[in-house]
């Protein structure tokens, strides 16, 4: 009895322990444990061009922090959010989001902000508030700082809030311009000049009086392929003024990164295959062309796809962007889990399949947790299990795995609990119509997704039927 009641303390302690060592809720909100990230914002300063820490009127500054993780597991995607809190607010331009990325376990990051003054229509001091935004939630407290700023008197200015800086880089046709025009006098025009071309005066736009700006201009813009100069011109009885030219370089090529992680297996000592191989070469060289980055492994053992599977998420992890995982060899399910089979193993019972093997829900788990804006997992593994003989579930083909979160592809040469034929000639079927279709320009991946199924399925008699489950949001194209 005395041995029971002991035990059953030690259970108390143990979870009374637990609570207070972690802060756990439920639904939407984050599950803040004591070994997550601790984000901490510090050493806050105006780097001003005449360093007497006041920000001018038209004077290019930036404002320094420190980012700090005190926590016990490294901080993912960081952002660093500002925004004006109160005191002087007319005519101020600064970034409201900065990326950080990575903050490791004690590690500092110094952080630029850009920040311009523009011309005030009176001195003051202005209240900005930064705070360290995480993927998981682990945000730092708020820090506030104060900025004083002088203005530059005059009858009329135009300053500019989008974009912040003399050049900006964009790969799409259109942007947002945002303007504060302040004038002493009403306003006659204003006329808004595109590559020298009038594009839009006052009669085309609405000035709106807002509690930060006199007269506040929001236009979008079509921008040609290459350099774009914007001017606004400002009149009013007193005076005329040209603002500050903003230019824009415009290319269609996306910057975004592309990572890809390839594995080919087809030189296994028993059941051998003859296009996994080949596959993921074509693969490989075809995602080069399409500006991914590839990690490319062809008949690997289990130390070598766990090492690509470790160096794939660190590059994801520090670079964001979308991930793509490709795998075409041996893959067999056990109990509704799926594994991919590397060339060398020795399985001869079904309990040793987690252990000689690779999980796929361990490529999907650093997937997820990198940070990327979409996933896209692509699996040619559902050829006939060479082991089934020895498994007591005889599973055939590859169970179903469910995209979670937003921003996740996950296709099956065939549909979940089915099997494709390794194919007749250099490349499966399945690959085959994969490659034509990701080299097709305009099409968004969905629809890459939906025509391989239409050619495949036509091609196989309706013998293979590939499968998809997507949670993806926004768009993704391999060639737009």
């Amino acid at each position: 009895m005395k041995t029971k009641l002991i035990f059953t303390l030690i259970l108390i302690i143990g979870f009374m322990f637990t609570h207070n060592a972690q802060d756990i809720s439920t639904g939407k909100k984050s599950i803040k444990l004591n070994n997550a990230p601790n984000l901490i914002i510090k050493n806050i300063s105006l780097v001003d061009e005449n360093k007497d820490q006041i920000a001018d009127a038209e004077e290019n500054c930036f404002i320094m922090l420190t980012v700090q993780n005190t926590g016990k597991s490294p901080a993912k995607a960081v952002n660093i959010e500002t925004k004006i809190t109160g005191g002087i607010t007319d005519a101020l331009s600064f970034e409201k989001s900065v990326y950080v990325g990575i903050v490791k376990i004690g590690e500092n990051k110094e952080v630029k902000i850009p920040f311009t003054a523009g011309i005030s229509l009176k001195d003051g001091v202005t209240s900005v508030q930064f705070i360290a935004m995480e993927a998981n939630r682990y945000d730092s407290k708020p820090v506030d700082f104060d900025l004083t700023v002088k203005a530059k008197h005059v009858a009329l200015a135009v300053n500019w809030y989008y974009p912040v800086m003399p050049l900006t880089t964009v790969n799409e046709g259109t942007y947002i311009i945002k303007a504060c025009i302040l004038s002493s006098k009403p306003l006659s025009n204003v006329s808004l000049y595109v590559n020298d071309q009038l594009i839009h005066d006052s009669r085309a736009f609405k000035l709106i009086k807002t509690s930060t700006c006199n007269h506040y201009l929001e236009k979008e813009i079509n921008l040609q392929k290459g350099k774009n100069t914007v001017k606004i011109v400002a009149k009013n009885s007193k005076t005329t003024v040209n603002s500050e030219i903003r230019t824009f370089d415009y290319t269609e090529i996306a910057y975004e990164h592309r990572l890809a992680l390839i594995i080919g297996n087809s030189k296994y000592k028993s059941a051998p295959l003859k296009n996994p191989e080949n596959d993921a070469k074509a693969m490989a060289n075809t995602l080069r062309e399409l500006n991914f980055e590839v990690i490319e492994i062809i008949n690997g053992e289990k130390e070598d796809m766990r090492k690509g599977i470790r160096d794939f998420y660190t590059r994801l992890n520090e670079n964001r962007g979308v991930g793509l995982f490709y795998y075409a060899g041996h893959g067999i399910q056990v109990k509704g889990e799926n594994f991919l089979v590397p060339i060398k193993h020795d399985i001869q019972e079904e309990y040793e399949v987690p252990d000689r093997t690779i999980r796929v829900n361990s490529v999907l788990l650093a997937m997820e947790n990198s940070g990327t804006r979409m996933n896209i997992v692509i699996l040619d593994a559902c050829r006939d299990n060479p082991y089934a003989r020895s498994m007591r579930s005889g599973s055939r083909g590859l169970a179903q795995i469910y995209a979670e979160g937003s921003g996740s592809i996950i296709a099956y040469a065939t549909a979940p609990g089915s099997t494709a034929s390794d194919g007749e000639g250099k490349n499966g079927l399945y690959t085959q119509e994969l490659l034509k279709a990701i080299k097709t320009p305009g099409l968004e991946i969905g629809m890459v997704f939906r025509r391989v199924l239409t050619n495949v399925k036509k091609q196989s008699g309706g013998q293979q039927l590939p499968w998809t489950n997507s949670s993806i949001e926004g768009e993704f194209y391999f060639v737009k």
